[in-house]
Order: structure tokens, then sequence, then C-alpha cells
């Protein structure tokens, strides 16, 4: 029956239910304009009526590393679209979450997926679409990925994910890497942050305007 159902073009429930769920992921974590839609109707026409652009004019110091020179992306989801994008030059990915903001400027932390790279990444999240640019030291994967950070504060983070993953809305639940592709990285990695990266961080966490683990 399978194989019939296949050489006539047709699908059974399981394959359908399948499909369009594929294709909300794609949607959920590729789609600009579908994002937008999810933030609500005045945040979408807040977004929309901003530039589209890969870099602010007037933005000073190393792009996205700067707090002075954040990266333009389309609101919360689209944080979590570009992040899961962003890769070192050797092609490590990271995970992520947001320590807070800086007047309206978002702060994410991130590390790769060995424990070896830690950064701190600024982010202005009031524009329509994804900046296509990365930051000195990074690129963009040319694929969609599905999400491997978050918007909100992990006390323990990274080892956090899988709880983190939990507490995440339904619909953006499904958009998540799958757990298998992180958990067993926690078991062997000890994520410990170097002395340097702590000290920037702790600058940084002073400096801000709100947290998001109060």
């Amino acid at each position: 029956m399978g194989f019939f159902s296949k050489l006539l073009g047709k699908e059974d429930e399981g394959q359908k239910a399948l499909r369009e769920a594929m294709q909300m992921i794609w949607k959920i974590v590729d789609d600009e304009k579908f994002q937008n839609t999810l933030l609500g109707d005045e945040m979408e026409a807040l977004l929309n009526s901003a530039p589209a652009i890969d870099e602010r004019p007037d933005g000073q110091g190393a792009f996205g590393l700067d707090q002075r020179n954040p990266i333009p992306v389309n609101g919360a989801i689209g944080e979590l679209a570009y992040l899961s994008r962003l890769e070192t030059n050797n092609g490590e990915r990271m995970m992520f979450h947001r320590i807070g903001s800086i007047n309206t400027i978002d702060v994410f932390e991130a590390v790769t997926y060995s424990g070896s790279g830690w950064f701190i990444f600024f982010i202005d999240l009031y524009h329509p679409r994804r900046s296509r640019k990365a930051p000195p030291g990074f690129r963009l994967a040319n694929e969609p990925r599905q999400f491997s950070g978050f918007h909100n504060f992990c006390r323990n983070f990274p080892y956090d994910f899988a709880d983190a993953k939990q507490a995440s809305p339904e619909m953006l639940r499904m958009a998540y890497i799958p757990l298998g592709n992180v958990m067993p990285q926690m078991e062997k990695t000890a994520f410990t942050r170097p002395m340097s990266h702590k000290a920037k961080l702790d600058i940084v966490i002073s400096n801000l305007s709100s947290r998001t683990d109060t």
C-alpha cells in the first residue's frame, strides 16, 4: 500500500501531518514575514516602519560585539533565528541566552558547542528583517537552522538547555534543535567561563537597564 501511495503521489494522514509540521518549523525559523506576524499587530507595524538594513549607519565599534553597533533583526524570534545561524569561522555552532537589555539593545551571552569560545552579542530587534552580516570572526550559515538558544535568561547556562526548551511557548518548542543534539555534549564538556569573559560579562551586567532573571 505504501508503494502505491508513493507511486501515485498520494500521502497518508501521517505523512501529511509530518509535511505540515516541517513546513511550520521552516516558517518559524526562516520566514521573516511570518515571524513578524507572531509578535502581534502593534509590534509588527513597528518593525515594518523601520528600515531593513544589515548594519546601522550610526554604528560604532565592532559589529555585533559593541553595544554601539548592534545587529539589526526582526523582533525576539528574529534574534533566535539570527543567532542560531551564526557560527565561528571554523564552523562551530553556539548556544545562547538573553541576559537583559541596555535601553533598547538586547544583550546575549553565547558559547560554542565545544565550550572553547564564549561571547557577548548586542542586538537591535526593531527592524523588519535579520541582518545578512556577521560579526568579525563569525559567519552565517547558508541554510535555515533550528533554534539553539533562548530569549530568556538561563541561570545555569548552558546546562539548563532542556528545562529552558520545555519552558518555551509550544509553537516555538518544535523549532528547537532536538535534545539529542545537545545533551551528549553537555555530559562530556565542562562549560566554564574564562576569566576574561567573566570580567567583560560582569561589566555588561552592571550596565544593564533591565535584566531577564528578575
